[in-house]
């Protein structure tokens, strides 16, 4: 993950987005717009602390800290329905982790500007304890806490207080001595720091009611990046990161589908432009032939209107004596021989039906009758030893009989 260039966390009174520009100093924007958040890069969301249920924990050192820690936040009854468990590794140490687990919800005030974030952290992490073992702020005037081991927190929560009185003083004791007791951290808190709009007068109180030394840093620091970014986004967050994921997914395939499309298209625009062309070329050469084939057309309408006149081979005398010539003995007879209009139609009689069939095909392979095209029928039987067939051949140029 990369590092984050742009913070957004609960101040004081209201949100502040801090801008950290590599070549000068961080800038602060209170109450910041949706169009400052929108062009913020590279985000970094801090939950607000009353939004975050927080518990340092001692895990084996083998085995996921985050499911361990949802099993130990589960058998204690701290998790809502709707929560997200994270968990923070501390240190390690004899066998055993500190961890610092995390259980997230979706009820943050900021929940609307979820899709702006990069990642997610808290602001107890964004604070500099500067050496000090317990930090202490406001959000949204109310006062909140954490308690650090090295530098790292270890624990952190809101108070529900607005001022540092005897309530606040007590519930920051009760939980030093927890945790001390937990080994969370070596010692009772010998230096606090309190971090923002306070005054001298919480300040000495805050020193006289823990017997620590309390160190009043006004106005507050930026917040600092820590050098270990973890990431603990809300459940609502995960889900729209998912959807986005999806979404990306689906939009990159598409993307491919579409320029697959596109390369076919062009390759069907390439080919249709190619096609034209030789269509363009084919419509030139016709329309350069065309007289030549109008005059030869001509010329065969002509020839065919008096080909029976001067072709012999059309003569029916002579198409007679072909058809004559092909009767395979004196048992096969004509009955019938009629020409018309380049129709020739045939009828005889023969002695079985062998013979009408063997003069059936001598008459197709004759030479001088080889331009007719020829259909027969079923020789049909007419009597003892009699059987009558009939056959009828067209010219390429013969007109039909509605002509």
């Amino acid at each position: 993950m990369s590092a984050p260039e742009s913070v957004m966390l609960p101040g004081a009174e209201a949100w502040e987005l801090w801008r950290f520009p590599q070549k000068s100093e961080p800038r602060c924007e209170m109450s910041p717009t949706e169009k400052s958040i929108s062009s913020a890069p590279g985000l970094l969301f801090a939950l607000p602390t009353r939004s975050v249920m927080a518990m340092p924990l001692w895990v084996a050192g083998e085995g996921d800290p985050r499911e361990l820690a949802e099993l130990e936040l589960s058998g204690r009854h701290l998790v809502r329905r709707d929560a997200a468990v994270r968990a923070i590794p501390v240190e390690s140490s004899g066998g055993r982790s500190l961890i610092l687990a995390l259980a997230v919800s979706n009820d943050s005030p900021g929940a609307a500007w979820f899709s702006k974030a990069m990642c997610f952290d808290v602001p107890a992490r964004l604070v500099d304890p500067a050496g000090a073992d317990v930090a202490v702020w406001k959000e949204s005037g109310t006062l909140c806490f954490g308690f650090y081991r090295g530098g790292k927190c270890v624990a952190f929560s809101a108070s529900g207080e607005s001022a540092p009185g005897p309530a606040f003083c007590g519930m920051l004791t009760r939980l030093a001595l927890r945790l001390r007791a937990e080994d969370v951290i070596v010692g009772l808190p010998a230096s606090i720091r309190l971090i923002g709009g306070f005054s001298e007068e919480d300040r000495t109180s805050l020193a006289g009611t823990l017997r620590a030394e309390v160190e009043l840093v006004s106005p507050a620091p930026p917040p600092r990046i820590p050098e270990t970014t973890v990431d603990i986004p809300p459940p609502a967050a995960q889900q729209a990161r998912e959807r986005r994921a999806i979404f990306q997914r689906a939009a990159f395939f598409g993307v491919i589908a579409a320029a697959v499309y596109g390369f076919v298209l062009l390759l069907l625009a390439g080919e249709m432009a190619l096609k034209t062309i030789q269509l363009r070329k084919l419509k030139a050469e016709a329309e350069a032939a065309a007289p030549a084939a109008a005059e030869a057309k001509k010329l065969v309408s002509e020839w065919k209107e008096f080909q029976g006149a001067v072709n012999p081979e059309h003569f029916a005398l002579d198409q007679l004596a072909a058809v004559a010539s092909e009767l395979p003995g004196d048992q096969v007879r004509l009955t019938q021989f009629v020409l018309e209009n380049g129709r020739l139609i045939l009828s005889g009689e023969a002695a079985d039906i062998s013979q009408a069939y063997q003069f059936l095909e001598r008459v197709k392979k004759s030479p001088v009758l080889q331009d007719y095209d020829w259909t027969a029928r079923q020789p049909q039987l007419a009597g003892k030893n009699k059987v009558q067939f009939e056959m009828e051949g067209a010219r390429p140029d013969a007109k039909t009989r509605d002509e």
